[in-house]
């Protein structure tokens, strides 16, 4: 291959890297990158005729595929035109082109699709101002999708649409004319099936790079035949000088996640730099294929004092060689030669071991597959909860801890935290502090029935037991210090009244919690709000204090309102519902009955119906006058239903269960078939 005068090849990226001149960015007989063409360089010359220059923004993509060369390409994952619509067949789109807009939040303004496509028979007639006549029609998808009878166009609104008929017609300016960077991007690939281009003031293409001005990045696909393809991504930049190896380095990491049969090539033609593999499509569906050892399953029975090696239990997986498999314990990699026990593969039922020396409580364990994907892991973490018995003293603030179980623990590495509300993990931010943090067990081994106290805990706050630390990831027990009492609620239909009572018995009969019949609380230290607003009678209206039974009686409740009782120092809920029917049904081979509950309009009901072949509809208006009540039933079955698109059905096999939905969002019941 003939080197093009003013492209250099960069050496010194790494040892393995190969730098050499590749097909897909041949240069033009003057020495420059190819140029853009509307008439024969680019094959999709058909579909961005039709991409008009009202649709420019600062910050947007242009991507065109060619869906008949890209099926030609054996892929895990087939092509998939940009199609919202159920009236039309993917497969008969040949080409697409599509514009995406980052200006202000993504969306897709304009798709133009072309191929053997035909519109749903129910179309409009119309013409544009330049006097090009379509077809088009109003999806339920919402948009606009219109025909001239050679593309089809679809966009939020008319106006984009004609705009792209009139473009294509030379009676409005085109896109490629009014963006050079677009029209440059993508006739820099131009043997490509598929190619993008962006321009942005934050490329993705370069993450960590935000200082360097790039014009434009693309990206672009060829395929060679079904089993191989080659790949390029390229950026245009505003000053050649930020052609680092650093740079180059970062564009070679968009391959990372692919299979490749060499090492990518690099060019630099001036401020143009790009990469290009050829991507080995029969080794990526092979890993695709291929289920990585996995689902780790600690045996449930050890003694840690007693036992020399920990048991876990390979849940998942086709033999994989030890030597692509990597095990680390709290993220550092462990002896194979410990950890392997002797195997040369690893499958489902294999067992592998870890030397109990090195097992300690919320030990993290995974397992990872390095494949030519990347990598596939499992994770498990052992120890990772302990009992402990609680009692909270909401008057003096104080909480009682009681360890409650046989497995003995360093006191010297257990943590006490208390958190105003439940720390939130996140990978990419450090997580809050604690309000109060102490180790009550320094020093001593920690055994069953060891006892600790914490003072100032308020209520809603989150009390945490943490090995080796106080953050969320360390916790081997939690526990919110709640307000006494819970709330339970009754909402009549028919006269929209709700009733609010309170109780303060043990959540569990078992419980071995001390008797709460004689419980009693100051009334204003509850609160009962609708929509989040403060409801007009309180347990203060009726009460001083408040036990087990005190109850609310509020009128006027709307269907949908959502109720929350509250501790009402903090807000700190204690029960919360929202008003709404219910129905008791039951379902016997085929019919659903209504046997009690609320009386509902029929017309406002629709059976929801999950059964073997599928999920169905069923509008009760159709089957039953007046209201759906007690005695009145429906039947089930493929003649009476439709599927989701609305369309008849065959046969729906063996009902799951069915559930009836009320004014279209509430659930109001549920009959299952007898198994």
């Amino acid at each position: 291959m003939q080197q093009c005068p003013r492209r250099t090849i960069l050496g010194g990226i790494g040892a393995t890297m190969a730098a050499t001149l590749t097909g897909s960015t041949v240069a033009a007989p003057d020495g420059d990158r190819p140029k853009a063409s509307t008439t024969t360089e680019s094959s999709f010359d058909d579909v961005l005729a039709y991409l008009p220059a009202s649709v420019a923004e600062d910050s947007m993509g242009v991507a065109v595929t060619n869906y008949e060369r890209m099926r030609e390409a054996d892929q895990p994952y087939g092509p998939s035109p940009p199609i919202n619509t159920a009236e039309m067949d993917a497969s008969n789109v040949s080409k697409s082109a599509f514009v995406t807009s980052y200006t202000d939040e993504y969306s897709q303004p304009l798709t133009v699709l072309s191929g053997d496509i035909e519109l749903p028979e129910s179309t409009d007639s119309s013409e544009t101002d330049a006097g090009v006549e379509y077809e088009y029609y109003e999806p339920e998808s919402d948009g606009v999708v219109g025909s001239d009878g050679d593309v089809v166009v679809g966009s939020t609104d008319r106006e984009t649409v004609e705009a792209a008929f009139d473009a294509n017609a030379g009676e409005a300016d085109r896109l490629l004319e009014a963006e050079s960077a677009i029209e440059s991007g993508l006739s820099t690939f131009p043997e490509s099936d598929a190619r993008s281009v962006q321009i942005s003031d934050e490329q993705p293409t370069l993450g960590g790079f935000e200082d360097v001005d790039i014009e434009y990045s693309v990206t672009a696909q060829t395929v060679i035949d079904a089993d191989t393809m080659e790949m390029s991504v390229g950026i245009e930049l505003a000053d050649e000088s930020d052609a680092t190896d650093e740079l180059i380095e970062t564009l070679e990491s968009q391959f990372a996640y692919a299979a490749t049969t060499g090492e990518p090539s690099v060019e630099v033609d001036g401020s143009f730099v790009s990469t290009t593999v050829t991507r080995d499509l029969a080794a990526e569906r092979a890993v695709r294929e291929h289920e990585s050892p996995g689902y780790l399953q600690v045996e449930r029975d050890f003694d840690i004092e007693d036992d020399d090696l920990l048991e876990i239990e390979i849940g998942r997986g086709d033999p994989t060689p030890i030597e692509d498999l990597t095990l680390e314990i709290d993220d550092e990699p462990y002896d194979r030669e410990i950890w392997a026990d002797g195997h040369g593969k690893l499958e489902e039922g294999d067992t592998i071991v870890v030397d109990m020396d090195d097992v300690e409580p919320n030990l993290s364990v995974s397992l990872t597959h390095e494949h030519e994907l990347g990598s596939s892991s499992s994770r498990t973490t052992i120890l990772s909860h302990f009992r402990f018995e609680s009692s909270y003293d909401i008057d003096s603030g104080e909480l009682t801890l009681e360890y409650a179980d046989d497995f003995s623990l360093d006191g010297e590495e257990v943590f006490l935290a208390v958190y105003d509300e439940r720390p939130i993990y996140r990978l990419d931010e450090d997580g809050s502090e604690p309000r109060v943090s102490t180790q009550p067990w320094d020093g001593e081994t920690m055994s069953e029935g060891d006892t600790a106290t914490v003072e100032d805990v308020e209520v809603g706050d989150t009390v945490i037991v943490g090995w080796k630390g106080t953050d969320y990831d360390d916790s081997i027990w939690q526990h919110q210090a709640d307000p006494p009492g819970r709330a339970r609620f009754e909402y009549e239909y028919d006269s929209e009244t709700l009733e609010a009572t309170l109780d303060f018995a043990p959540i569990s009969p078992d419980s071995e919690s001390e008797p709460t019949d004689d419980v009693e609380r100051s009334a204003s230290e509850y609160e009962l709000q609708i929509d989040g607003e403060p409801a007009d009678t309180q347990w203060t209206d009726e009460f001083e204090t408040v036990s087990t039974g005190a109850t609310l009686e509020i009128d006027d409740v709307a269907v949908g309102s959502d109720v929350e009782a509250v501790w009402a120092e903090t807000d700190t809920p204690i029960g919360r519902t929202q008003t709404q029917p219910s129905i008791d049904l039951a379902y016997d081979g085929g019919t659903v009955e209504h046997v009690g509950g609320d009386a509902l309009p029929a017309a406002d009901l629709e059976a929801e119906i999950w059964a073997e072949n599928g999920s169905y509809t069923l509008a009760l208006g159709d089957e039953i006058d007046g209201d759906f009540e007690d005695g009145d039933s429906f039947t089930v079955d493929a003649e009476s239903v439709t599927d989701r698109s609305g369309d008849d059905v065959d046969e729906i096999g063996a009902v799951n269960h069915v559930l009836v939905r009320y004014d279209g969002q509430y659930q109001v019941g549920y009959a299952f078939p007898e198994r």
